[in-house]
C-alpha cells in the first residue's frame, strides 16, 4: 500500500498543470443521458500533446456540450482542472477520499474552444442499450436504469433517502447478489441444454458437461459484469466466482474461508484504491457473516423443503442485519427497524422475478424491441408496487430512527456484544456480555459541560459557522445551493447535526442575502426545526442584544440594511462570554470596517475573527486589524477559487500582527473549543490535521 501511495502522488497533475488551461485526448468511461449540465469521467490519454504511458481519469462537467455526451467517445477538449478535492467536515460524504477510491486524479470543467471536438463516435454496447431502454419513456426507467445496467445517475435524493432508510439500497446497484444469480441461472440453462444435445449425439459422450458448463458460466458473467460497467462490487463476485471455479475444475478443495482470504487478497492486489471506499468493508462483511451463519447454523442434510428455504432466508437476513448494524450505524449514523423484513420479501422479488425479467428485456432489445417494450413494461409495473410497499415500510412507526456519531471503538464492543451473543457458549458465560453495552450507555447520555464550541465548517465559496454549547445549537450563515441541487445545508449541515444528535437549532443568522450565506435556508428548514431566523432585513442588526445559555450575542451592523449593498448591509455580530469571543462580519467592506471602529472600538476586540468577505482585498484594512487585534483568523473560501480568495496582500496584513491563520480549504473544518467564563486557552482542531489526517484523504 505504500508503494500504491507513492504511485498515486506521481501520477498527480503539475502544478503548471492545474494552474492553467490544458488541452486533452480521452475516452468517455461513464454512462452519460443528460444533454445539458453533464457530468462525466474521461480516461485521458493524451496531455497538451504528449501521450500518457498510463491514462489519467478525469471528472468533468460540461454546462453546455457542442455534441451529445455518450459512453465509449473518444473526444479532444479544452479543460480546467485541478487537483482532487472536497469538502472536509466530521460529518457528510468525504468527496475526496471517494475520488481517491476511483483513482481520480483531477476534477474540473470544459471550457467552450473552437478546438474541441468528437474524434470518434463509436458508443459502447452498454450506453446503446441503455438510450434504447430510455426511449421507452416509461415512468420508472431511473430504477430500471439502476437495476439493468448499473446507471443510477437518474435516481432523486428522495429515491436514496427511500431506498438507504428501508435497508434496500444493495438491490439497486448491480451487486454480488444479481451476478450470483446470473451464474446460477447460467449453469443450469447451459447444462440443461447441453445435456439434451450431448444425449443425442454419441460422439459427444465423451465431454465433460459440468466443465464446460462452469467455463461458459464464467464468460456469461463477465459479459454480465461488463453491462454493469465492470462495477467494483460485481467485479469482487465475479473473482470469487472465478477462484472456486479454478480450484473445483482442478480437483482442488476450497473451504469457505480460505475462498475468501484468497479473493480478498486479490481483490487487494488488482484494486489496491478500492479499499478506501465503504463499499469494499460492507461486501467483505456480508460475505464473511454469510459464512458465519452457515457455519453456526449449518444446513441439514436432507431434500428440498420450501420450509428449510424459507427458514434459511429467514435466518441469513436477521443475522445479516444484526451483525451489520454496528458498521451501518457507525457509518450512517442510523438504524433501520423496517429492513429485515423488506429485504426478506424485496430479495427473493428482485432477484428471482425483477433482474431476470429485466435481462430478458435487454437481450430482446438486441433482437426484437417489441419484446423488449413488453418486458420493461412489465418490469416497470413491478417497481411500481415494490415503490408502494416501500413508501408504506418508511411511513411506518419508528421504521428508522437517527443516532449521534459514536466513537469506532463504543461501534466495535456492540459488535463483540453481537458477535458473541451468536457464538456457541463454549467458556463464555453470556450474561456478563451486558458490560459490552455500557459505553453505548454512557455516549447516549448527554453530560452537561462547561465547555463552548465553535465550529467553521468548510463549505466551499461560503459560510458556514455552529456554536453549541449543553447539546444546543445557533447557526451563522448556511452556505451556498447550486441549480443542480446541491446544497450546504444537505450535504454538510444537517449530516453534522444529526451526527451529534441535535433536532433542534435555537437560532439562525443570516448575514445577507448572497447564495453563499443564505442559499440552503430553505433545506435546513426542511430538515430540521428552527425556533428563529434572524436576517440582516429584520432583527439581525445594530442593536441586537441576546443572552444565549450564558453567552451575549450582540448586534454591531448594520444600522439599516436598505442604505447598503448586499456585502455592506452584513449582519455583524459578536458572541462572547466573560473571557473570550468571536466576531462575524459577513462580507463588509473597508468602509464599513472604519465605521465599525468609530462605532465600536472597544468592542470589535476578539480572539477569534472571521476574516470578512473570505480574504477579499477589498476587506481587512490594517487599522480594522489592529482594532479587532485577533489571535485566530479564519478564512471561509473554495479550494483554488476564481477570485484568489483569501488574497496575498491581506495575508501579508494580517501577518504582521502574528495571529494563527487558517483557511477552510487548506484545514477543512474549524473547531475552537472555549471553557465558558474561563481564562484558560483556547483549544483548536482541524479536520485535515487533528480529526481525520489521513493521507488519502488528504
Amino acid at each position: 500500500m505504500a508503494s500504491v501511495g507513492h504511485w498515486q502522488y506521481y501520477l498527480q497533475l503539475s502544478s503548471e498543470q492545474t494552474s492553467q488551461p490544458v488541452q486533452i485526448i480521452g475516452k468517455v468511461s461513464s454512462l452519460v443521458i443528460a444533454e445539458q449540465n453533464i457530468r462525466f469521467n474521461l480516461n485521458v490519454t493524451q496531455l497538451d500533446g504528449q501521450h500518457l504511458i498510463f491514462s489519467k481519469t478525469f471528472r468533468l462537467s460540461w454546462r453546455d456540450p457542442a455534441w451529445k455526451i455518450q459512453q465509449g467517445q473518444q473526444v479532444k477538449l479544452l479543460v480546467k482542472v485541478k487537483p482532487p478535492h472536497g469538502l472536509a467536515n466530521e460529518a457528510g460524504f468525504n468527496y475526496q477520499q471517494w475520488l481517491f477510491s476511483e483513482g481520480i486524479i483531477a476534477t474540473g470543467y470544459v471550457k467552450p474552444h473552437v478546438d474541441n471536438q468528437l474524434i470518434n463516435d463509436a458508443k459502447t454496447i452498454r450506453q446503446s442499450l441503455l438510450n434504447q431502454m430510455l426511449a421507452f419513456e416509461l415512468p420508472h426507467s431511473s430504477w430500471l436504469a439502476a437495476l439493468t445496467f448499473g446507471y443510477r445517475g437518474l435516481l432523486q435524493p428522495e429515491d436514496w433517502h427511500l431506498v438507504q432508510k428501508t435497508g434496500v439500497a444493495h438491490l439497486i446497484a448491480i451487486s454480488g447478489l444479481h451476478l450470483a444469480l446470473v451464474a446460477s441461472l447460467s449453469y443450469v440453462l447451459i447444462a440443461w441444454m447441453g445435456g439434451g444435445l450431448i444425449s443425442r449425439f454419441y460422439s459427444l459422450h465423451y465431454l465433460n458437461l459440468h466443465y464446460i458448463a462452469i467455463l461458459l458460466t464464467l464468460f456469461s458473467t463477465l459479459t454480465y459484469s461488463a453491462l454493469a460497467g465492470f462495477g467494483l462490487p460485481t467485479l469482487r463476485a465475479w473473482l470469487m466466482l472465478l477462484l472456486f471455479s479454478t480450484f473445483f475444475l482442478r480437483n482442488k478443495n476450497l473451504g469457505a474461508k480460505s475462498l475468501i482470504l484468497l479473493s480478498l487478497t486479490g481483490f487487494v492486489v488488482l484494486f489496491p484504491l478500492s479499499i478506501f471506499g465503504l463499499s469494499f468493508w460492507l461486501s467483505f462483511s456480508a460475505v464473511i457473516i454469510i459464512g458465519f451463519v452457515f457455519w453456526r447454523w449449518p444446513v441439514k442434510k436432507g431434500g428440498f423443503s420450501l420450509r428449510a428455504l424459507l427458514s434459511g432466508m429467514i435466518k441469513v437476513q436477521l443475522c445479516l442485519t444484526v451483525l451489520m448494524l454496528p458498521l451501518v450505524a457507525w457509518q450512517f449514523s442510523y438504524i433501520s427497524i423496517v429492513s429485515p423484513v423488506v429485504n426478506l420479501i424485496a430479495v427473493p422479488i428482485v432477484t428471482m422475478l425483477l433482474v431476470p425479467l429485466c435481462l430478458m428485456a435487454v437481450i430482446c432489445l438486441a433482437i426484437k424491441p417489441d419484446w423488449a417494450l413488453e418486458l420493461f413494461f412489465l418490469a416497470n409495473l413491478m417497481v411500481s408496487y415494490g415503490l408502494k410497499f416501500l413508501d408504506f415500510a418508511l411511513k411506518l412507526d419508528a421504521a428508522y430512527f437517527n443516532l449521534p456519531a459514536l466513537p469506532p471503538a463504543v461501534w466495535f464492543l456492540v459488535f463483540l456484544f453481537v458477535l458473541c451473543s451468536c457464538l456457541p457458549s463454549f467458556w463464555l458465560n453470556k450474561k456478563y456480555l451486558w458490560i459490552l453495552l455500557l459505553p453505548l450507555v454512557s455516549h447516549v447520555i448527554t453530560p452537561q459541560t462547561h465547555t463552548w464550541q465553535i465550529d467553521i465548517l468548510d463549505v466551499g465559496q461560503g459560510v458556514a459557522v455552529l456554536i453549541s454549547k449543553n447539546n444546543r445549537v445557533i447557526i451563522y450563515d448556511v452556505g451556498a445551493s447550486y441549480p443542480s441541487g446541491f446544497n450546504m445545508a444537505d450535504s454538510v449541515l444537517l449530516p453534522i447535526l444529526q451526527a451529534r444528535g441535535l433536532s433542534k437549532v435555537d437560532l439562525v443568522f443570516i448575514s445577507h442575502g448572497d447564495n453563499d450565506h443564505a442559499g440552503s435556508l430553505p433545506q435546513l428548514l426542511k430538515g430540521i426545526q428552527v425556533t428563529q431566523v434572524l436576517t440582516n432585513q429584520d432583527n439581525c442588526q445594530q442593536g441586537l442584544d441576546i443572552v444565549w445559555q450564558g453567552l451575549s450575542i450582540k448586534g454591531l451592523w448594520p444600522d439599516n440594511a436598505l442604505k447598503y449593498n448586499d456585502n455592506n448591509g452584513s449582519c455583524v455580530i459578536k458572541v462572547s462570554d466573560t473571557y473570550h469571543s468571536i466576531l462575524l462580519p459577513g462580507d463588509i467592506d473597508q468602509s464599513i470596517e472604519k465605521q465599525l471602529l468609530d462605532l465600536h472600538p472597544e468592542q470589535l476586540q476578539t480572539d477569534i475573527l472571521l476574516a470578512p468577505h473570505h480574504g477579499s482585498n477589498t476587506s481587512s484594512s490594517i487599522d480594522f486589524i489592529h482594532g479587532v487585534s485577533p489571535e485566530y483568523v479564519i478564512f471561509s473560501q473554495g479550494f483554488m477559487n476564481r477570485w484568489r480568495f483569501p488574497r496575498q496582500e491581506v495575508i501579508d496584513r494580517y501577518q504582521r500582527y502574528n495571529p494563527l491563520l487558517f483557511a477552510t480549504s487548506r484545514s477543512g473544518q474549524i473547531s475552537f473549543f472555549v471553557e465558558y467564563n474561563s481564562a484558560a486557552p483556547i483549544t483548536v482542531k482541524t479536520f485535515r490535521n487533528d480529526i481525520y489526517p489521513y493521507w488519502y484523504a488528504n
